[in-house]
């Protein structure tokens, strides 16, 4: 069963307070004939963070009301919508760029936070302006953040945790809180020490072959 998601509007981004890395120089793009923004990356590399801010600051969004959808499923539907601010929040199957289409053939203007790479969004960008932020790649801003935080780091630290997690600022806090150290080096160290988990698949016998085989006819 379709769910239709009620949305919310972003009142709360003008009202508290955050820091926000715009390594992306989001506030200096021009965004007059932009019908469509794409946030793409992993889980906590700063994507609905980013749209928040453009909804906040940028003076070619920030006079207007968003209208903000949360995306919890693959079968959710947007309710029509003409000539709005809207953002999807947390994109992860393609399902979910149905409604894409129809948001933009009637006049919206549309900011997505995205698991799917930017290549998913190809048909719309060949009939509509579109941007694409690429949030997951940038080491300097774990950098940043690290230094905000006042945790002292080495930049082959940080290069070690990129290649492994992505740029993102949610695992960094993970490992922060679970291996508390002198600095990061030393949290990543014992993370990648203890915390890591090598899964090497288990043989099967010949009897559990011949069950598996029974259950899958």
């Amino acid at each position: 069963m379709k769910r239709i998601l009620q949305s919310r509007l972003i009142t709360d981004v003008h009202e508290r307070e955050f820091v926000f890395d715009d390594y992306h120089g989001l506030l200096e793009t021009d965004l007059r004939s932009t019908r469509l923004v794409i946030c793409q990356g992993m889980s906590g590399s700063g994507k609905t963070t980013a749209i928040e801010y453009l909804c906040r600051q940028h003076r070619h969004l920030r006079d207007r009301s968003a209208r903000f959808f949360p995306l919890p499923g693959p079968d959710c539907q947007i309710p029509p919508l003409e000539k709005e601010l809207v953002v999807l929040d947390d994109l992860r199957f393609l399902r979910q760029l149905v409604p894409l289409a129809r948001l933009l053939r009637t006049g919206n203007t549309v900011l997505v936070a995205s698991h799917l790479p930017a290549r998913c969004f190809l048909p719309f960008r060949l009939f509509w302006q579109s941007r694409v932020f690429v949030m997951d790649q940038e080491r300097g801003k774990i950098e940043r953040y690290l230094a905000h935080k006042q945790v002292a780091f080495s930049p082959e630290a940080v290069q070690q945790y990129c290649h492994f997690f992505g740029a993102n600022y949610l695992d960094v806090d993970f490992i922060l809180q679970h291996h508390p150290g002198t600095s990061f080096d030393e949290s990543l160290g014992f993370f990648l020490k203890f915390c890591r988990l090598d899964l090497a698949p288990i043989p099967l016998t010949r009897e559990k072959r011949e069950n598996l085989s029974l259950t899958m006819r």
